[in-house]
């Protein structure tokens, strides 16, 4: 037998075949445009903050933190909202969850979460492990009061919220520098469903949030997000380990959600193992005017996407 196109698809079909993502396996994506309200360059230097007339265009991923491949999109879960934007100045990266605090600040106790948090036999998720690290670790008490309220089961992420939960690091032209929080918010409004209705979509349609992301572009609904920053400037007032921790919220009232543009998504993907399934998102991909701060857990989440990415890429 010497037939080599036959091979070659063979081959083709086993360099499908990558390893999975540590987290946030189970996933789907989505391009579009991201529109500049008003210039930023009081803050930051970024050129896509800059200039208002220069229309940049985004790759979107959405997906469940825990769920692996084929698992149902609606149980109840962290979810994860992955925007890269395609810069004159490089790729930049903003990795947001649609929980606004995490559940570890010490970056030491990553490996830990994660074992708690992956399959103990493989297939089905280990609540004794899960509940036993909760219980060992109270600083994750805050984002278990996010997970079981009805924000841990979704119909939709067309009318899901994402935060960056960590704080990133804003500098203008004139060497100022600003610590920064993002969020994004759904513009056609947030919606949320009770467990029984999550649980009763995942036997009845396990893909249900794929087909409502992809059923809305293609029927011309595209979803909006308006993204909006907090701010507060680098200083000897202003540096201290509460602004870095990952279990805590900026209270809005002393420092407000300053809009800064929005997001439109109005195209799929032509081949989901090439655009969604080897997409690689990581907070190491900045440009210039935005950086990455002194903050270990934030360094250490670096490190995981990018030793991850070397690890599945062919």
């Amino acid at each position: 037998m010497a037939d080599f196109n036959l091979f070659n698809k063979i081959a083709n079909m086993n360099k499908e075949m990558i390893p999975e993502r540590l987290m946030h396996e189970r996933g789907v994506g989505a391009y579009g445009t991201f529109y500049l309200y008003m210039p930023f360059s009081d803050y930051t230097k970024a050129e896509f903050l800059c200039d208002r007339d220069n229309f940049i265009e985004v790759f979107v991923r959405f997906s469940r933190a825990t769920g692996r491949r084929g698992s149902a999109e609606t149980l109840r879960d962290v979810r994860g909202m992955a925007v890269k934007f395609f810069t004159k100045q490089g790729v930049y990266d903003l990795i947001g969850q649609n929980m606004p605090v995490y559940f570890i600040k010490d970056a030491s106790k990553f490996p830990e979460l994660y074992k708690a948090l992956r399959p103990n036999n493989g297939t089905s998720f280990d609540n004794d492990a899960f509940w036993t690290f909760v219980a060992n670790n109270p600083e994750s008490l805050h984002l278990i009061m996010w997970l079981y309220s009805n924000r841990g089961t979704i119909n939709s992420y067309r009318f899901m919220e994402a935060y960056s939960v960590n704080t990133y690091l804003w500098e203008n032209e004139l060497k100022e520098s600003y610590y920064v929080r993002y969020k994004w918010n759904p513009l056609q409004g947030i919606r949320d469903i009770p467990a029984n209705e999550a649980e009763f979509l995942a036997g009845y349609d396990p893909d249900a949030l794929t087909n409502d992301l992809y059923s809305a572009i293609e029927n011309g609904n595209y979803p909006e997000y308006e993204l909006t920053v907090q701010l507060v400037p680098k200083g000897k007032e202003a540096d201290n380990n509460e602004l870095f921790d990952a279990t805590l919220v900026w209270p809005e009232r002393a420092c407000p959600q300053i809009k800064v543009g929005k997001i439109v998504l109005n195209r799929l993907p032509s081949d989901f193992h090439d655009e969604v399934e080897l997409a690689y998102f990581s907070p190491s991909n900045t440009v210039p005017g935005i950086s990455l701060p002194e903050d270990d857990l934030l360094m250490t989440m670096c490190f995981a996407h990018d030793d991850s990415w070397r690890n599945r890429r062919r």
